[in-house]
């Protein structure tokens, strides 16, 4: 497993408990992927979102229930 963390990450409002459990099923479901064996990188870094995103990223659109 590789961590490739921003160190100057910017803070967020989320539920500690629910953000390890999203990391850790996410943990678990590239592990499954990879039954031969690889590599999981977890990354973190701040972005800023404006309103014209979701309409311009269909995959941000999705996870924010914009379709």
């Amino acid at each position: 497993m590789v961590l490739e963390l921003e160190p100057a990450l910017g803070r967020v409002r989320a539920d500690p408990a629910q953000v390890e459990q999203v990391i850790m099923n996410l943990a678990v479901n590239a592990r499954d992927a990879m039954p031969g064996g690889g590599r999981l990188t977890i990354g973190t870094r701040n972005v800023q979102l404006d309103s014209s995103l979701p309409t311009r990223n269909t995959d941000i659109r999705r996870s924010l229930c914009l379709a």
